[in-house]
Order: structure tokens, then sequence, then C-alpha cells
């Protein structure tokens, strides 16, 4: 692949990714959808560090890696994740928006959670660091990190997508052919 070809492929996956965010925010479930793969995977990576652009560059350059907590498997369970989300959220929106195209052209997000439990209004202020993997125009995985201790205090309960990706995580620990700590 040319230079050329490269910096507009990853252009494209950098506008599909910027496209998933706003959809999300804006919580729009169908343009949500049409950015999705429909065999999509969603991997949720617990991380501790995603505050600092040190810990941002760390994870980019995958010096540091996650455990992965939550792997949601195709297009179906991903949407059933997002249509409870935007229920349990009211804002969901980040702050502070950060693009990286890493040396290896992968597409990474970073922003600040600024979002509150649509029920008790409890806020929630994570910090994120997302890779989306993009293929024919389309979101083929996105590896989430930031501080799952953080979302599982909320008490939030997970519904069936979100419960299936938990058990196939606990599997990821122990299938010799899958890692549970680098995002792939």
């Amino acid at each position: 692949m040319t230079d050329a070809a490269r910096s507009t492929t990853t252009q494209a996956a950098l506008e599909l990714a910027e496209e998933f965010i706003r959809a999300v925010e804006a919580k729009d479930f169908d343009a949500v959808a049409r950015t999705l793969s429909p065999n999509a995977r969603q991997l949720f990576m617990h991380s501790g560090r995603t505050r600092t652009a040190e810990d941002i560059a760390n994870i980019v350059s995958s010096r540091k890696k996650g455990f992965c907590v939550a792997d949601l498997k195709g297009k179906a369970d991903i949407m059933d994740y997002y249509s409870a989300l935007f229920r349990k959220f009211t804002p969901l929106i980040w702050r502070n928006h950060e693009w990286t195209v890493s040396d290896k052209g992968q597409v990474f997000f970073s922003g600040n959670g600024d979002m509150a439990v649509t029920w008790n209004q409890k806020p929630y202020r994570n910090n994120y660091v997302t890779r989306f993997d993009v293929e024919n125009g389309q979101i083929v995985k996105m590896a989430e990190y930031a501080d799952a201790f953080m979302y599982s205090r909320l008490g939030v309960r997970p519904n069936g997508a979100e419960f299936r990706s938990l058990i196939r995580a606990i599997g990821r620990m122990v299938n010799p052919w899958q890692s549970a700590t680098s995002g792939s």
C-alpha cells in the first residue's frame, strides 16, 4: 500500500470513528448501527491508566495493556449494549475529545466521560481511550480502555448482551488462543 493510499484509508477510518462517537453522544441508534460490521466486536479493557497524556501514549504504543472484562461479539450484541446504555445514562457525552493515529495507522479516541445515571443522577466521570479497527468502511473491532471498577460501582444492572460479554471475557482468561490483556 502506498503512503497516499494508507493516508486515505487512515483518514476514512478516523472519520468513521468520529461518526460513531457523535452517534453515541446523540443516542442515535440507527447511526451507530450504520458504522458497524455485522461481525464487529467490542472489548472492554480495564485500565486505571487512562487519565494523562502519558497514559494515553502508553496505550496507543501498546506499552501498556488493559485486562479484558467484557467482550461483545457481533453487531446484534453491540447494539443491545448501546440500547441499554442510552437508557442508563443522561447525558451520555465525552468532554475533551482527542484523536490519535498510531504509527501502525490505528485510530484512537480519548475523552472524559461526563455522564449521569438516568434514574438517580449519580455522576459518572470515567476516562476513556478507545481503539477503532476499521475494514471496508465499517468498524470491525473497538477496544475500550477505562476503569471498569468505576462503572461497576454505579450499580447499574447488565442486560443480556452485557452479561454474555462478561462470561465471554472469563473465557478469554482460560482460552490459550485468545488474550485477556491485548485488546485483540
